[in-house]
């Protein structure tokens, strides 16, 4: 096995570990790396994608896992979750059984079927490669701050 398979799987297991709610922060602590690996061939976009198309499912049955826990007294409706977009994109990709469809809430006069019209983005796993590769910087905020308000310390 060669330096660069050793490299690309040991940045394919890493990323594998990441939820997708915190890609950018993991894309700003090792923004140079990925860069590297990528501009020189190491990663490429299909095992990029092929990881996080792993994470919007793993993330999607989450969503499903939440949406449809039995007792709770309101309804969580499937368009009302953090990334509708994942759930969308786990339908069209037919990740959940029929009896499973059953159980998700729709409104809207939705369905598993129009559901990933409505919410699916076109292009979700490159938008989320490009997400990683190019990570969004953390805000700048020009204020004072006070870390003891209460007191003179």
């Amino acid at each position: 096995m060669s330096l660069n398979n050793v490299l690309r799987t040991a940045t394919m297991e890493d990323l594998k570990k990441v939820t997708l709610f915190m890609l950018n922060n993991y894309a700003r602590r090792n923004h140079e790396t990925l860069t590297f690996f990528y501009d020189n061939g190491i990663i490429d976009d299909s095992s990029i994608e092929e990881v996080l198309e792993e994470s919007v499912f793993r993330q999607a049955r989450q969503y499903y896992k939440a949406i449809t826990r039995k007792g709770r007294p309101y309804t969580i409706w499937a368009d009302h979750i953090g990334k509708p977009e994942y759930l969308a994109y786990a339908l069209k990709k037919n990740k959940f059984s029929k009896k499973e469809i059953k159980q998700i809430p729709f409104d809207h006069g939705e369905s598993a079927e129009i559901f990933p019209q409505y919410y699916g983005r076109e292009n979700l796993l490159s938008i989320l490669r490009e997400e990683l590769l190019n990570p969004k910087s953390l805000p700048k905020f020009e204020c004072y701050y006070d870390p003891h308000p209460v007191c003179e310390c």
